[in-house]
This record gives C-alpha cells, sequence and structure tokens, in this order.
C-alpha cells in the first residue's frame, strides 16, 4: 500500500543522506532520489514546509531532489568533485575556472535540469573537493567567475542570463548552509559578492544587481569600523566647501608635494589610473603621525622627505587623493579605493576605484585575469647559464601556483670592462596570476634578483644591507657558519648603481622594479606609466658606459 506522505519523506531522506555521509558522493545520492520515482513538487507544500529535509547541511539531497528525472548520473557527473579537486590543486582558481569553461560544465548541468538543481550539484562538489575552509572559500569562487562568462552556443544571451542565475542560486545557497552550520560553509566575502554582481550586470538584472551592491556595502560598513564612519562624515561637511580639481590641475599640486614622479594616466566617474612614486606606501592599515597631512606638511614639496624637525613624512597615496577631494569607493573596508596595489618601493600604474559600482566590476576584473600587467625589471646578468631573450616562469610564489612572463629588453655590460662590474639586465615582466611580490619572486627563481630589493637581493642601498647582512650573521651562527661568510650573489656593482645607492636617502625603501602597464579593457583602461626620474638618470648613464 502507499506509504504516508510523511514517511516517504523521511525514508527518502535518510537514504539519500547516508550515501552522502558514507562518502559515496553526490550522485549515488541522486540514484536514490531518482529510484523513489519521486520529487519535491510530488508533496504539498504544508509537507514542504514542515519536512524541509531537502535543507540537510550536505545541501546536495534536497536540490537534486528538485531535479528533472533525465538527468542522467554520467562519469562527468560521477567525478565532478575529483576533477574540480585535481584542478585547484594544480594550479588553484585559475584551473578550476579553466575547467569549467572548457567542458563547458555549467552548461551541461544546466541543460538537464533546474535552476537550484545545478547550484546544489555545483556548491556540492565543491564541499567534496575542498580540503579546508579556504580552499572551499576558492573553489566557489571560482566557480562563480566561470558563471560571469557566455557560453560559445548559438544562444548567447539565453546563457548569459542562465549563467547569471546559476550564480545567483549559488549565493542563495551558500547563505543558507552558513545559516545552518557555519563548520560546514564558508561566510561569502567581497570576491563572492563581486562576481555575482558581475554576472547579474551582465544580464542587464539591476534590481538584483543593486541588492547584492548594498549587501556588500553594509559588509564594509561594518568591517571598517567607526574610525570610517567618522571619516566620511566628517567629508561630507567638508564637501559643501570644496571645489573639485581637474586631473591636471590635481596632478600639479600632488607633485608640488609629493615630487615630480607621480601622474594621473587616467580619470573617468568610475576610477583613476595613477603612476605611483616609489617609496610611497598605498595606504596605512595603520595610521602614525609620520601620515597624517597637515598644512606644513602640504607646503612643503616632497613629502617624503623628512621635515624640518626630523620626523619622517610618510604619507600614503590613499589620504593624498582624499585630501585632494577624490571621491573614492567604500567597498574596501582597509582603504578607500583600493583594488590592487603596489609595493611600497615599487612605482608606476595603479588603479583606484571612484564608486562602488566600479569597485565590485574591478574585483571581478582582477579575479577572471581580464586585467594585463606589465613591469620593467633592472637586475643582475646572470653568469651562468645566460638568460634566454624570453620565456615563461611558472614557480610557486607563497605556496600559490603563479606564472610569468618576460621578455629581456636590453642588456648592460659592466663599467669599460665587462669583468670589472656586475653587468645588467632590463626585463619586461608580464604577470599572468596575481601573486603578492611576484615578479619580486619569479625575477630571483631565474636567478636575477631586482636591483635594492630589500627582501630577495643583495644588492641593496646601504641601510637595507646592513639590515639584512645582521640577520643573515645571526643565521649563520645559529647554523655554526663562520660569521664572514662571502656571499656569493655579492658582486661589484656599475658607477651608475654605486652613484644611485650613495644619494638614497637613508631608510627610503625604492627598488628597480616599475608597473610599466595597465590594461582593462572592461572600462576602456589602457596606460603606459613613464619611468621616474631615477629611473631615467640611470638607464642613460648605463647606456653610456
Amino acid at each position: 500500500p502507499p506509504l504516508p506522505a510523511t514517511m516517504m519523506l523521511m525514508m527518502i531522506s535518510f537514504l539519500a543522506a547516508r550515501a552522502v555521509h558514507r562518502g559515496w558522493g553526490c550522485a549515488a545520492a541522486f540514484q536514490v532520489i531518482r529510484s523513489s520515482g519521486v520529487s519535491r513538487s510530488s508533496f504539498s507544500p504544508q509537507h514542504q514546509q514542515q519536512f524541509e529535509w531537502w535543507r540537510h547541511p550536505s545541501r546536495c539531497v534536497g536540490h537534486l531532489m528538485s531535479a528533472s528525472p533525465t538527468i542522467s548520473c554520467n562519469d562527468a557527473e560521477t567525478n565532478l568533485a575529483n576533477i574540480l579537486k585535481e584542478a585547484y590543486e594544480d594550479r588553484e582558481t585559475d584551473g578550476v575556472q579553466d575547467i569549467i569553461r572548457s567542458n563547458q560544465i555549467v552548461e551541461q548541468l544546466s541543460a538537464k535540469g533546474d535552476v537550484d538543481a545545478v547550484a546544489g550539484e555545483l556548491v556540492t562538489a565543491a564541499v567534496e573537493a575542498s580540503s579546508s575552509n579556504k580552499s572551499l572559500a576558492a573553489i566557489l569562487n571560482a566557480i562563480l567567475g566561470s558563471c560571469c562568462d557566455s557560453s560559445s552556443g548559438s544562444d548567447e544571451t539565453e546563457s548569459i542570463n542562465n549563467s547569471a542565475q546559476v550564480a545567483l542560486a549559488i549565493l542563495e545557497l551558500i547563505d543558507e548552509m552558513h545559516d545552518e552550520d557555519e563548520s560546514t560553509m564558508i561566510k561569502p566575502d567581497i570576491v563572492t559578492l563581486s562576481l555575482v554582481y558581475y554576472s547579474l550586470c551582465n544580464q542587464s538584472n539591476q534590481e538584483s544587481a543593486q541588492l547584492i551592491l548594498e549587501r556588500a556595502q553594509q559588509m564594509s560598513k561594518k568591517a571598517a569600523g567607526s574610525q570610517r564612519r567618522r571619516a566620511l562624515a566628517a567629508e561630507r561637511r567638508k564637501g559643501s566647501n570644496t571645489t573639485k580639481l581637474d586631473a591636471k590641475e590635481a596632478e600639479k599640486q600632488l607633485q608640488a608635494i609629493y615630487g615630480p614622479d607621480i601622474h594621473i594616466l587616467h580619470e573617468s566617474d568610475d576610477l583613476i589610473v595613477l603612476s605611483k612614486a616609489a617609496g610611497q606606501v598605498c595606504y596605512h592599515t595603520k595610521k602614525t603621525s609620520a601620515g597624517k597631512i597637515s598644512a606644513k606638511r602640504k607646503k612643503a614639496k616632497k613629502g617624503a622627505a623628512p621635515d624640518d624637525d626630523g620626523t619622517k613624512v610618510d604619507i600614503s597615496l590613499e589620504d593624498s587623493l582624499i585630501d585632494m577631494n577624490f571621491v573614492l569607493s567604500t567597498v574596501n573596508p582597509v582603504a578607500r579605493g583600493i583594488v590592487h596595489r603596489l609595493d611600497r618601493g615599487t612605482s608606476g600604474c595603479i588603479c583606484l576605484a571612484k564608486s562602488n559600482e566600479a569597485h565590485m566590476k574591478l574585483i571581478a576584473s582582477f579575479f577572471l585575469r581580464r586585467v594585463k600587467k606589465k613591469y620593467l625589471a633592472l637586475v643582475p646578468s646572470p653568469s651562468s647559464p645566460p638568460l634566454e631573450q624570453e620565456g615563461v616562469i611558472d614557480a610557486l610564489v607563497g605556496g600559490k601556483s603563479a606564472a610569468s612572463k618576460y621578455r629581456v629588453v636590453s642588456t648592460y655590460h659592466g663599467d669599460g670592462d665587462e669583468s670589472s662590474s656586475q653587468g645588467l639586465t632590463l626585463l619586461e615582466v608580464e604577470t599572468l596570476t596575481g601573486r603578492k611580490h611576484q615578479v619580486r619572486v619569479h625575477c630571483t627563481e631565474i636567478g636575477c634578483p631586482i636591483i635594492f630589493d630589500p627582501l630577495y637581493s643583495s644588492f641593496q642601498p646601504p641601510v637595507q644591507a646592513s639590515r639584512r647582512k645582521a640577520k643573515k650573521d645571526f643565521q649563520r651562527n645559529k647554523r655554526g657558519k663562520a660569521d664572514n661568510a662571502e656571499d656569493p650573489n655579492q658582486s661589484s656593482l656599475p658607477k651608475a648603481i654605486s652613484d644611485l645607492e650613495m644619494a638614497m636617502i637613508p631608510g627610503q625603501e625604492k627598488f628597480f622594479l616599475h608597473a610599466q602597464s595597465l590594461s582593462i579593457p572592461e572600462f576602456d583602461v589602457d596606460v603606459q606609466a613613464p619611468l621616474p626620474g631615477w629611473w631615467t638618470e640611470t638607464l642613460d648613464q648605463l647606456e653610456s658606459g
């Protein structure tokens, strides 16, 4: 005889959940449900609300329950978790995105089931593929990133709409799972929200996109705390009495205060792209007296130098733009407008968002590797083996997979006689991934540490070098090695480098790495940053021999 609806729900729920917990995977759980011949619609709304068993923490059971009976458990679906796991272990988020795109996994799943079923399949596979909350967050973001791409199929508009709906369903599912059990599901971060926002904007679903934007703004406001709120309130009060400078006038004022190496390369209602001076930090995580902008410092030129009383001036790029009345986005709770960063000692192109909408899209563009960045690096020429004219560097950075392309631009021999001093090479490096210190680490990886790099190079200004030597001597003593052990990388520098080394302000961090160009197709940005004056003087001397 037919079983009561409540009993049938409980039995199927138990068997499907058992299949998941025994490690048989999502496909086995689906097979249990499929064999029963029922779906969620088989029950009245009363029973659906009373027995929300499909909201089990594993999340796959109920969403597979709502799938169309035509979905089959083929090899691709059965091994989806393994496919994602292997892709992540190989190349992290880039690997996951590539495998989903190349196999059109979202499109294949969408052709066989509704949006909720697809979201359930993908989220469950991500949970099974992950080994920690960190890897789970990365895999989920990579899946959402793949939803930002349209299919190469015949109906591109339909594909974009469907992918956006899948992304939204994944976010809703993540929220539900996190609310039920925080230990088994991560909380959506700003990257997650940005990717969903980006996909919804592509679909022109402005209503849903606006809700995601408001959520991101609330998240940032809460994380930033009362200090940010007071700063914004002060700016609003100040706003009525200030006038906005045009780009050229603002650049002149910035150069008068912070030196001639800062330039405004591009400005629109959405963003501003500048060429940052070496030695200037992008933002301060903790404000000190050195970072405050006083009337006295605004009158003085080259604010990176010490004050008359000897105190160091350390005004960030963020604070200098805010002081010039530039409106910057508030999505980043740590620093206004900052989407990506350059190290203090690096000069060149950096982009800051002016609106929260642009900030969200920029985060997605960087995550999807749609932003192209090229750097110039001055490095010592390796003696053996010689450096190839161009190549790809594929080496871990901070334990993460990273890849860069390099090209030899120029080679400079020693002063007159090649054997008398170290030869130098000017490299162009394009980053294919975005890791912290990627160019610096990759140049070291090929035996060419950047000149004056305080972390990875032995060619440093005296103050930085002495600190590094003291640390090395301490480590040698611990290992029982002689104090005067010679550093094999040490070599005499060309006169052009030695002269610059002696002229540098003690404690001022700058090295020969320059963010040469930045391309952001989403915002029609394609700019090049001029070399700083100390770069061009040094290269001219090297050219002349």
